[in-house]
């Protein structure tokens, strides 16, 4: 190597690329009952393995076919019946100073590390700079690095070769995926006590419905009576349908953001009459027809409107039911009559079934115009029977 550097020129426009690592054999001693050994060869990219019993490495290049160059050299170990051979191959580079080289660092300690052998510490000794100073005989460290790495919460903590990011990713066999990102430049070198940090980011769209309620409007009806309401639209309950974009970090949400938020079926409102037909009030005179009519004697009568029979109840919710319909107190007080019969104003409290005789209507009685408050389990043997309020 010293007789090359002193046989530059100074018009030599290149220069002989630096041995990048002396070959380093070992013979191991074969024992009589193992002496075949696996040989692994590795010349850059490609890599070829075979069984020998010769270990000799000159014989072993010839039956692998790999030929070395002038200046190529061989990092070469052994452990118990296994060989390993690297081929580091030496390049041109142009320079304007012959004395001086390029080195690739990165590929030796790429190529020695595959070789299986072992680095310094952190010796960040350059090895262009060992060669350059004490030849190619020196024994020379190569720097690498300890660095830290997050890989998608999980830490990791190595020592790695002088070099990119990206080559010390490679050498700790860490792949980026699709979803993952990384917080440094790939392409920057890396230092001592480094730290790098990657992170799976995946996004998801989530589409979620609410229910919008309908409206409830009133409006007035003169084709129904007052007190009496019907429905004219049925309400139906709307539709909303929200999309977020929800943000995952190492399988953990971390934030979520609305895309779009939109009706996606109008709710229909529901419509109800409110009767303001008034009811026209019939006052009935009736004489008593005396011997004949309902008494708590008999029970039982056909009056002017039909079968009629008593009962006795508690009428306070009635009579509540009455003067939300408009029948006051003024007007329609409630009170007994002094022969039993219970009031609403001048007329007799009745039960009867409201699909015929509505509430409030007036009809007229064997004891007098009644009134209609109320109804009953009778209506569905006899719909046209009047059950009369008294306090027999």
């Amino acid at each position: 190597m010293k007789e090359q550097k002193n046989n530059h020129s100074a018009g030599f426009k290149k220069a002989l690329a630096v041995v990048l690592m002396g070959a380093v054999c070992l013979t191991a001693a074969v024992s009589v009952g193992s002496l075949t050994k696996k040989v692994t060869v590795t010349d850059g990219n490609e890599k070829v393995t075979i069984d020998t019993i010769n270990p000799d490495t000159q014989a072993i290049l010839s039956r692998t076919g790999v030929e070395l160059g002038e200046n190529d050299k061989l990092v070469r170990t052994e452990d118990n019946n296994n060989v390993n051979i690297s081929v580091i191959r030496a390049f041109d580079v142009e320079s304007s100073d012959p004395a001086k080289a390029a080195v690739d660092e990165n590929s030796v300690a790429d190529s020695l590390l595959s070789a299986g052998m072992t680095l310094s510490e952190n010796d960040s000794f350059s090895l262009a700079q060992a060669l350059e100073s004490n030849g190619a005989e020196t024994e020379v460290k190569l720097a690498r690095f300890e660095i830290t790495v997050d890989v998608r919460g999980e830490e990791i903590k190595k020592f790695v070769p002088a070099g990119t990011v990206k080559s010390a990713l490679e050498f700790l066999d860490i792949k980026l995926g699709e979803n993952d990102i990384i917080d440094v430049d790939v392409n920057t070198n890396v230092k001592e006590g480094m730290k790098i940090e990657i992170k799976n980011v995946e996004f998801k769209e989530v589409t979620t419905t609410e229910v919008i309620d309908y409206k409830t409007t009133y409006k007035d009806s003169d084709e129904i009576y007052e007190g009496s309401y019907e429905t004219e639209v049925y309400g139906v309950e709307g539709e909303r349908t929200i999309v977020t974009k929800e943000k995952y970090v190492n399988g953990e949400l971390v934030s979520t953001e609305e895309i779009s938020n939109e009706v996606t079926k109008e709710p229909v409102d529901a419509v109800i009459l409110n009767g303001t037909k008034e009811e026209e009030k019939i006052t009935y005179e009736y004489e008593y027809p005396g011997d004949g009519h309902l008494t708590n004697m008999s029970g039982i009568y056909y009056g002017p409107s039909g079968l009629e029979t008593y009962y006795n109840l508690p009428m306070d919710g009635i009579v509540d039911v009455m003067r939300n319909m408009g029948f006051d107190a003024a007007e329609y007080p409630y009170w007994v009559r002094d022969d039993g019969c219970k009031m609403l104003g001048n007329y007799i409290m009745v039960a009867a079934d409201f699909s015929i005789r509505p509430r409030g209507s007036i009809v007229p009685t064997s004891l007098g115009a009644g009134i209609v408050c109320d109804t009953g389990g009778f209506i569905y043997n006899n719909p046209y029977q009047l059950d009369i309020a008294t306090t027999w």
